[in-house]
């Protein structure tokens, strides 16, 4: 199925797949999804509607709540990192500054802080996931 195509007729497995966005939109009675379905039933009567999955990438890296300021916070309290505070905190406002004048400002911020502090950062990360599991076992 393309991005710009809403179903697709699977005549190999004998189903009818469609994206949650046109099943929605097909539940609306008389509207163009609704009408479209209707017909596509109609010729495949025995054909399941299935909703299309999404591939999803196993191992993919997931920084929930990583923000600019939780970065900042981060920076400050990292203790493995030997060099001073004030000069930490100045690249992280450079990088900041930086990223003004990029398409994308966070992923530029995000990127600079996994290539710096990345290691020191999953680290933690772990040890609190494995906290935070221990405390709901319990």
């Amino acid at each position: 199925m393309k991005k710009t195509e809403n179903y697709t007729i699977d005549f190999v497995t004998k189903a009818i797949i469609v994206s949650k966005k046109f099943l929605k939109e097909a539940g609306i009675f008389g509207s163009p999804a609704y009408n479209t379905l209707k017909d596509i039933r109609h010729d495949n009567p025995t054909f399941p509607i299935k909703v299309r999955e999404i591939k999803k990438k196993e191992n993919k890296n997931s920084y929930a709540n990583l923000t600019v300021k939780n970065m900042k916070i981060f920076i400050e309290h990292c203790m493995e990192d030997e060099r001073p505070l004030e000069e930490r905190l100045a690249e992280f406002e450079a990088v900041q500054t930086l990223s003004k004048i990029q398409p994308s400002p966070y992923a530029y911020i995000k990127t600079w802080f996994l290539k710096t502090y990345g290691v020191e950062y999953n680290k933690y990360r772990t040890e609190n996931d494995d906290t935070a599991t221990e405390k709901t076992a319990a």
